[in-house]
């Protein structure tokens, strides 16, 4: 198992239980007590776990996520860069999967008239996709209320039945050791499925995202077919056969 991945599932079992143990993470993980501790100190600079004394770890706490209205305020001209140029992807007669960012929503308004339907659990995308009379398959489930996002049991299993020609999905974070991230387990987990069900990957993300890591990882950089950011990031140490650098005019 690759590190991102093993300390993803470290931070899974973090999340069921108040403290875990190092023979725990060690049985779940199948590696040695070595890499475990290894991968508790890199996930403590993280911030992100704290190491206790007894070998023991719990989970850091970490500020609430922005609401997505005030998400939506931040870098509108970065994220209307990016997903202006994510719409041309998009062709008729596709089935696409929008992820519930802002940068996704973004997106929605370049696909008027064009004869696509959008699958999303981003409830607060469905105002804008009524308003431009898109094809729409909302998931649904659960709704993180402060995010506005449709998570749960219902929702993965509605998305493990689909099979999706191209999907456009954001992050809180992108690093080139930890990937994406988000600060939703269960956001994570649909991201995780719709990537594996999707033809083609889009990843999209504004400069403010790189170099930054959330909690719970869903994807390496290097899964998608293309990584959409502006010339505002810096980018210079990522894949250029992966990167569409757009200008933020």
């Amino acid at each position: 198992m690759i590190p991102y991945k093993r300390r993803n599932l470290i931070l899974d079992l973090l999340h069921s239980k108040d403290i875990v143990y190092l023979d725990e993470i060690q049985e779940k993980t199948d590696v040695s007590v070595a890499t475990v501790r290894r991968d508790l100190k890199t996930l403590e600079e993280e911030g992100q776990v704290e190491i206790l004394t007894g070998g023991a770890a719990k989970l850091v706490v970490s500020v609430a996520e922005k609401s997505f209205e005030e998400k939506m305020k931040l870098n509108k001209e970065e994220k209307e860069a990016v997903s202006s140029y994510a719409s041309t992807l998009v062709k008729d007669g596709q089935f696409i999967f929008l992820g519930p960012g802002t940068t996704e929503n973004h997106i929605i308004k370049h696909l008027k008239g064009k004869n696509v339907t959008v699958v999303t659990n981003g409830a607060f995308h469905i105002d804008e996709l009524l308003k431009y009379k898109i094809n729409t398959i909302l998931l649904g489930g659960n709704v993180l209320t402060n995010i506005a996002v449709l998570v749960g049991p219902s929702a993965i299993k509605q998305v493990s039945n689909m099979n999706f020609d191209k999907c456009f999905i954001g992050a809180s974070g992108i690093t080139l050791d930890n990937g994406l991230s988000t600060s939703n387990i269960d956001v994570a987990e649909i991201n995780r499925i719709v990537i594996e069900k999707s033809k083609e990957i889009y990843f999209l993300a504004d400069s403010t995202k790189i170099g930054a890591d959330s909690r719970y990882v869903f994807a390496d950089i290097n899964d998608c077919n293309k990584f959409i950011t502006t010339n505002q990031a810096d980018v210079n140490d990522f894949d250029a056969k992966k990167l569409i650098v757009v200008e933020d005019e």
